[in-house]
Formats: C-alpha cells, sequence, structure tokens
C-alpha cells in the first residue's frame, strides 16, 4: 500500500467521524476550564457595559421627552447630554476592557492546546505521520487552531453583550408601547426566518469545504517541497495539474456554497436591519389617533435602529461557533489518536538480539505482512530485500516503531518491544531511511542531533569514518554551513550521508537502513557501505535494499515478497535456491551493463 492509499484511508476515517456534530467549549473544555474565571470576568464587565449602553438609550430619550415638551432651557438639558457623553464614553472603556481580558485567556488557551497537540505528536507512531501529511497537521496546529481566537475571545463577552443589548431594548419596548413594539417584533422574526435558509446543511457544507482548504494546502507544500524533482524529470505539466486542480477544487467549493446562499442572504439583509419602518408606521398612526406621544415614538426609532447591530453580530457568531466545532473536532482527532502500547517503566535491554515470530499487520483492512519470522543475531547483518510494496520497509518500521504489530511477537533482547519505554527503545535503536529530513541550521549541529553530548571531534570523527569529511570540508563554511530548510541546501545523497553519520554518532546497538543509500552515487554508495562495515562492527544491523549488491556480505538474506518471507540465507545460498532472488539479481546485472 502507498501512502497516498494510506492518506485516503485516513481521510475517509475522518470524514466518518465529522459527520457528528461537535461542541468547541465540550472537547476543549479542559484548555477553557483554567482559564474560567477571566472569561467569566470579561463577561461581567461587557454586561457592565451593556447597562452603560441601555443608559446612553434612556438619558437620550429623557432628552428627547425634554425637547418635545418644549424645554429650552441649557440648566435642563445639559445634565442628560452630559450623562449621555459619560455613559457612552464608559461603555467604550468596558467593553475594550473586557475585550481585553478575554484575548489574555483565549492566548493562554491557545498556547496550551498547541502544546497538547505537538506534546501528543511525540507519543504517536511514526506511521501516524505517514498518514497524516507534513501540510494538513501545519494547517491544524497553526492555522486551525490560530482561526479559534477571533471567536473564542469575542464570543462569551461580546456574543453576552450583544444577545443582552437587544433584549432589554426589546422589553424596553413593550414596556413603551406594546402594539410598537409588537409590529418590530413581527418583522424581526420574518428576517430571522429569511436567514435560516443559509443555515441548511451548513456542518455538511463546512466540513466539505474544510476538505478542500487541507488538500489544496497539501498539493501545494507537495508542489512547492517537490520543485525541484518536477523539474529534473520534467514532470512540470502533469504536477502542475494536480495542484491547480486542489485550488479549483477548494475555488468551486467556496463558490457554491455561496451562491447557495446568495439569496437568503440578500433577502435577510433585505428586511431585517430595518424595522424601523413598521416602527414608523405602526407609531405614526397611533400619534394621530393620540394614543401615542411624539417623543414616545422618537424613543422607540431610537431603539429600532440600535437593535439589528448587536443582534447581526450575533448571527455572525452563529456561523463561527459552528467552524469552531469542526476545529474542535480535528483537535480532538489528534489528541484521541491511538499511541503506541510501551511500558514507561520498562526495563533495560539485555542483548540487540532481535526475532519476529509470526508477525502479521495491515493498513487498514489491506494486509501488508503475513507470518513474518525470523531471527538476527546480536552483532549480525541481516539484509531484507525483494520488490517494491513487498512489505520489506514495513517490517523496519514495525521494529522502529512506526506502528504497533497486527499479532505475533517482536523481541529485543528476549523482551516484547511493548515492554520497553520510549526512552530505551530510542536508545535501542537507530534508523535512517532514504527520506531525510535536515534541520535549518549548521551540518554540525544537525550530525550532533545523534548525540547531543558529543564533541565537536567525535563528530568529525564519525563524519570520517562515514566518508563524509571531505564533501562537508569543501562545503562553503565547512561544518558551520547551515543545512537550510530540511536540507535544502544539500543534495539528496549529502543529506543521506548527514544522515547516516548522524546515526553513526548516536552508537544505538541497533541500526536499521532502509533504503539508506539510494540516493548516492556509486563512488559515495560503496564508500558508505565500507563505513558502514567499520562501524556496524558489534552492533545488530538491519539492511533494507533495493540494490541487492549492497549486501551480498550480509550475514542473511530474506527474500520477501507479498508481504511473506520466501526464503533465507547467504548470497550465494539464495542464487542456488531462490529463482526469485536469482533473477533480480541477474535483472540488475543486466542494467548495470547496459548503464556502463
Amino acid at each position: 500500500m502507498n501512502k497516498n492509499d494510506k492518506k485516503n484511508i485516513n481521510d475517509n476515517k475522518n470524514k466518518s467521524s465529522q459527520s457528528q456534530s461537535a461542541s468547541f467549549f465540550k472537547e476543549m473544555g479542559e484548555f477553557i476550564r483554567p482559564y474560567a474565571g477571566k472569561f467569566a470576568l470579561s463577561v461581567a464587565i461587557s454586561l457592565a457595559g451593556v447597562i452603560c449602553s441601555m443608559l446612553t438609550y434612556l438619558n437620550a430619550g429623557k432628552l428627547a421627552g425634554l425637547i418635545f415638551d418644549g424645554q429650552r432651557q441649557s440648566s435642563a438639558l445639559l445634565p442628560v447630554a452630559a450623562a449621555i457623553i459619560c455613559f457612552k464614553i464608559l461603555n467604550a472603556i468596558l467593553l475594550n476592557i473586557s475585550t481585553w481580558v478575554s484575548h489574555s485567556a483565549t492566548f493562554n488557551v491557545l498556547t496550551d492546546i498547541r502544546k497538547a497537540l505537538v506534546d501528543k505528536m511525540l507519543r504517536l507512531p511514526l506511521g501516524y505521520f505517514e498518514q497524516n501529511g507534513s501540510g494538513r497537521l501545519k494547517t491544524l496546529v497553526v492555522d486551525r487552531v490560530e482561526s479559534v481566537e477571533k471567536t473564542l475571545a469575542h464570543i462569551l463577552p461580546e456574543v453576552s453583550a450583544n444577545a443582552a443589548a437587544p433584549i432589554i431594548m426589546i422589553i424596553w419596548a413593550f414596556f413603551i408601547d406594546w402594539r410598537v413594539a409588537l409590529c418590530m417584533i413581527i418583522w424581526f422574526i420574518l428576517g430571522l426566518c429569511l436567514s435560516s435558509g443559509m443555515m441548511k446543511d451548513y456542518e455538511a457544507r463546512f466540513e466539505s469545504y474544510n476538505i478542500a482548504e487541507k488538500n489544496m494546502n497539501q498539493a501545494i507544500v507537495d508542489y512547492v517541497g517537490g520543485i525541484e524533482v518536477i523539474k529534473n524529470f520534467n514532470r512540470g505539466d502533469s504536477s502542475y495539474e494536480k495542484f491547480a486542480s486542489a485550488i479549483k477544487g477548494h475555488t468551486e467549493n467556496a463558490l457554491g456554497w455561496q451562491k447557495d446562499t446568495q439569496v437568503f442572504m440578500t433577502m435577510t439583509l433585505a428586511v431585517t436591519p430595518f424595522s424601523v419602518f413598521p416602527v414608523l408606521i405602526s407609531g405614526l398612526i397611533f400619534v394621530n389617533g393620540g394614543s401615542l406621544e411624539m417623543s414616545k415614538l422618537f424613543l422607540l426609532i431610537l431603539i429600532s435602529l440600535g437593535i439589528y447591530g448587536p443582534l447581526s453580530k450575533v448571527i455572525n457568531y452563529t456561523d463561527s461557533i459552528a467552524s469552531m466545532g469542526a476545529v474542535a473536532k480535528e483537535i480532538r482527532e489528534v489528541l484521541d489518536a491511538p499511541e503506541l502500547e510501551r511500558n514507561p517503566e520498562g526495563p533495560k535491554a539485555e542483548s540487540a538480539e532481535i526475532s519476529f515470530k509470526n508477525v502479521s499487520f495491515a493498513y487498514g483492512d489491506e494486509n501488508a505482512l503475513e507470518d513474518i519470522s525470523f531471527d538476527i543475531k546480536p552483532g549480525s547483518i541481516f539484509a531484507l530485500v525483494g520488490e517494491s510494496g513487498s512489505g520489506k520497509s514495513t517490517i523496519g518500521k514495525l521494529l522502529a516503531g512506526f506502528w504497533d504489530k497486527g499479532s505475533g511477537e517482536i523481541l529485543i533482547g528476549g523482551r516484547d518491544i511493548a515492554e520497553y519505554s520510549f526512552e530505551e527503545l530510542n536508545r535501542l535503536i537507530a534508523y535512517v531511511d532514504q527520506d531525510t529530513w535536515l534541520f535549518s541550521g549548521s551540518i554540525m549541529d544537525n550530525i550532533r542531533i545523534g548525540n547531543p553530548d558529543a564533541s565537536g571531534e567525535e563528530v568529525i570523527a564519525a563524519a570520517k569514518a562515514a566518508g563524509c569529511h571531505e564533501f562537508i570540508s569543501k562545503l562553503p563554511q565547512g561544518y558551520d554551513t547551515d543545512a537550510g530548510s530540511g536540507g535544502n541546501r544539500l543534495s539528496g545523497g549529502e543529506r543521506q550521508r548527514i544522515a547516516i553519520v548522524r546515526a553513526m554518532l548516536k552508537n544505538a546497538p541497533v541500526m536499521i537502513l532502509d533504503e539508506a543509500t539510494a540516493s548516492s552515487d556509486p563512488d559515495n554508495e560503496s564508500a558508505i557501505q565500507e563505513a558502514l562495515s567499520v562501524s556496524a562492527k558489534g552492533k545488530t544491523l538491519l539492511v533494507i535494499a533495493h540494490r541487492l549488491k549492497t549486501v551480498v556480505d550480509a550475514d542473511c538474506i530474506a527474500y520477501v515478497k507479498g508481504g511473506k518471507i520466501i526464503a533465507m540465507g547467504t548470497h550465494n545460498e539464495l542464487m542456488a535456491g531462490c529463482p526469485d532472488y536469482k533473477a533480480t539479481w541477474d535483472a540488475m546485472a543486466d542494467e548495470e551493463v547496459l548503464w556502463s
């Protein structure tokens, strides 16, 4: 099964789990509760601001009443006008303080969520990261979590304030004149009914949009990250087509959603904000009939004009709250992802002897390995060979802890690897594959990751042993040369050689080399093989190889086919007793003659 198949399986699981609704506050409650006091304080201050806003309207109505009653003396009007100004200023100050307090709590929540996600990733099996691309995880940890900030920081204080204000205004309007207030409410209900069309199938639409956005982000990461390969192999058209298709899919999804809701949105905006119309019409009728004073009508007009603004913000937050639920579900999927079963109080390994006993494993519903059994003696070299997709890399990754086995036993030093702690397994195993990663930093620091306590002399000695000292010395700043993000300032072969030096410096009892020389030219490959022979003395070495000539001197070679080991032995024994191995050897020999 290739990586795309694994990603599709994982995406299908995500889609299935996302079919159920989620509440951000329920799913993320463990992160919000420590800061509940700050959020409560923010709400209290915001409600105080609402009271000031109501007092502003109350004094505005009082001022209007004085004017309509013919009052012209400044001594009577100025105190009311001053009260309006003071309450308005106080309202602004309180709302700003409320927002500051809620932002402080929100950024603490987001910090804790990101820390929890990163901490969880350290405990997840490495196979999880093969199934979930770096673009998707980056989008979640950086962009998706960040998208919550605006809503979470404002939702509690502002929704409480913006919901309380219209409710108080409507109640107040009923006390002034229930007939006009009723006309205003009917108008609002009509507008809200029209807006409900925008929320039809909202969660399904948002999830579809979210998937399209993640696919676009992953396509961009793949395209930019693989631009060197795309150009070298003249795959620009096909790669760009995949890139453009993902962007087009995201665009069509967004425009389709907008198109389906445009009519409802237009009708809502044409009705709801203009509740002043029924107030004016009904109010003037009652004024002409003598049952309503003009000063009260003026106050009702002010109330009708002040209701829609806060109410529209509450409606807008309804949309944001739904999107927060989807983000919470994505975060929860990572936090609840199954971890490898390891014993934190496990023993120390007594030897580096490795045994696979009847091990089977599957990617989802597709079997990858079936009844695999072999032993690797301490200090020996064991090689896995076979066609691409045969399962040989899966064997190495199960030993390295990419996934837990499906059934059977994987033993190191006579104990199942589940009995050891993560720290002990990390001490035991050094793993190098063809997909190497270097951090932005010096070559020296990248090699020293294998052993943070190693001196500069020890790093250089390891590089010399691996045949890398010469090419490193020729770099612009030698060992101080910055490798660039992902090692993009080095060639693929150079990155692999640095990764091998890093693994050698770790000095682990067990080394796993999964196509570790795949990007090396023949001369470098020979130098690396010679260096590995020296560094592997006394270590248990598992080599996964495509080119058979790199493992002819292995103590034992296993030929893997269809997830099963069909033959084991030395090179000569397999040449004599395994037709598949001999055919592969002959084909590679013919290929070398052709290219020579």
